[in-house]
């Protein structure tokens, strides 16, 4: 689905899947039912499950990746995901799309 395509499109594409539920307790971030399951695989594989924490680095990453002019030189916000695992999701994306 996601190869020969531009990796910052697919990020883009997949950010716009995620939902806000604002409540009387928070935000709740959540995925919406059609969206594409790589997000779920990519959620399984980088981060092991899909928690609240896991659910917002990678919405953060996403978002990064699809607003970055170069993807490998962009500021992350390490108080919200890692560099580490930025770059994990990154190498994923990169994969996926057969760059």
């Amino acid at each position: 689905m996601t190869k020969g395509r531009d990796m910052q499109h697919v990020a883009a594409e997949y950010a716009e899947h995620f939902d806000f539920d604002f409540g009387e307790s928070g935000m709740i971030l959540t995925i919406a039912k059609e969206a594409p399951s790589e997000i779920s695989s990519m959620l399984k594989d980088l981060f092991g499950n899909n928690s609240q924490e896991s659910l917002v680095k990678l919405y953060e990453a996403l978002n990064i990746i699809s607003e970055a002019d170069d993807v490998f030189s962009c500021e992350v916000d390490e108080k919200v995901i890692s560099l580490p695992l930025f770059c994990k999701v990154v190498r994923h994306l990169d994969k996926a799309t057969g760059k």
